[in-house]
Formats: C-alpha cells, structure tokens, sequence
C-alpha cells in the first residue's frame, strides 16, 4: 500500500514541478511507473478475500483471538472496498442457536456475504446439538456455510500450538498446561499474539488429529479434535 501511495505522488505530483518540457527518457520513466502501478492495483484486487461472516459461540476469546487477523484482512484491502471484506461478531449462544441466529441476521443485513462460518465448542452441550449443527449448515441450500468447532473446547487449538494432543484430557487440564506455556487467559485482550508464531505446527497437529478419525464420524465422537483450523488457513490466505 505504501509503495503505490508513493507511486501516485511520484505519478502526479514530481513531473508537475517542472516547467521543463518532459525528456523521452522522463516519459518512458513516467509510464513504466504508472504500468507498474496499476498491475499492483490489479494484483491486489484479484485476491481480494469474498465478503465473509464469522459468528462465535463465546463472546470473549474466540472473538479476541481472531479479530487481529479481521482487522489486519480489512486494513489491507480496505482501499479496494467501500465495506469491510471480513465482519466478526460474538454471539453468546451455543451450536444449533448459534446457527438459527446467524442464519435470520445474515439474511436480513448480509446478504451479499459469500462464506459464514460458525466457530463453536462441544463443551457440555448435547451430542445431538453439537453434530446437528454442521449437519444442519452443511444441508443449507446456499452452500456457503462453514463449521469451525473444536471438541471439547477451543483450548485444544490453543494447546496444539505447543504439543502434540492424541487423548481429550478435558478444559480444566488443558488450561493447566497453557497457563505453564503461555500465561494464558481466556479474558486476554490480545490472545492472538501468544500463539502467533507458532500456528503453522498448530495448523499441521490440528489436521493430523482430524484426519485420524474415520470418515463420515459424527463430530461429537472425534475427541479430541477441532476444525478451527480450516478457518485460521483461509483467513491468513489473504495476508500472505
């Protein structure tokens, strides 16, 4: 972004001081600049990321965790849209609620959103809740609904960032271990940066666990495991 803000000052503002006719060797400069730029512009707006809706069961962590990367998503590509490419609100419902509210407020306010994903935990909630909801988002007409639970809970994508998880220890035990990794706290303002540096061996232990049930396994069998990832993948896409 800096370099074509600096391109546009060269473009129009240097060859305007000069009452010089321009050389050829100015023009040729002037336009390879202004070619340079606008392949730039084009670049940046053939990935622009599709309008995309993200609805947290939780109201604090979740949202904490992946409003740093909405934000930098937005930021980048902000010139190139009169509306955020990517909104993230929290919620405070679980699975199937979570699903009905997001699917009545998507219809009313985002209708031109080309992905929603739900992000939810297993937790205590039923097991017939807890599957239906991807059952459920998976057999919507509009095929653009996307699930990003973790069983049991969110921690266990949080806990891979530094060890590998083959056995559901259950949420009190997986906040022993962050808090000794990372002084972890679900309340922290800025969660994201604790596991930063680490989510590409997160994103490579997160698929293995998944992938080491069967396929076609109802969602609250496969403990642990998580599909968190699959939206941490897509999101950093665009700041790649």
């Amino acid at each position: 972004m800096v370099q074509i803000l600096i391109l546009r000052k060269v473009l129009t503002g240097w060859w305007a001081m000069s009452n010089k006719p321009m050389k050829a060797g100015d023009r040729k400069q002037q336009e390879e600049l202004r070619m340079k730029m606008a392949r730039r512009k084009k670049k940046e707006i053939s990935f622009l990321p599709p309008f995309m809706y993200i609805a947290t069961e939780g109201t604090i962590t979740e949202t904490k965790y992946l409003e740093r990367i909405v934000e930098n998503i937005n930021k980048k590509f902000g010139m190139f849209s009169r509306h955020n490419r990517v909104v993230l609100e929290g919620y405070g419902q679980s699975c199937l609620k979570l699903l009905d509210e997001v699917a009545n407020k998507v219809s009313k306010k985002y209708q031109n959103t080309n992905a929603v994903w739900l992000v939810y935990d297993k937790d205590d909630f039923p097991k017939d809740d807890f599957d239906n909801t991807q059952f459920s988002a998976e057999k919507r007409k509009d095929r653009k609904y996307k699930v990003a639970w973790s069983n049991e809970c969110i921690e266990l994508w949080f806990l891979l960032h530094f060890q590998d998880v083959q056995v559901n220890i259950g949420r009190s035990e997986y906040l022993k271990r962050l808090e000794k990794y990372c002084s972890y706290s679900k309340t922290d303002e800025d969660v994201y940066s604790k596991f930063k540096d680490k989510t590409a061996t997160a994103i490579k232990r997160a698929q293995k666990l998944y992938d080491a049930f069967p396929a076609g396994c109802a969602p609250s069998s496969m403990c642990p495991a998580t599909r968190f990832h699959e939206l941490v993948i897509e999101l950093l896409s665009y700041l790649e």
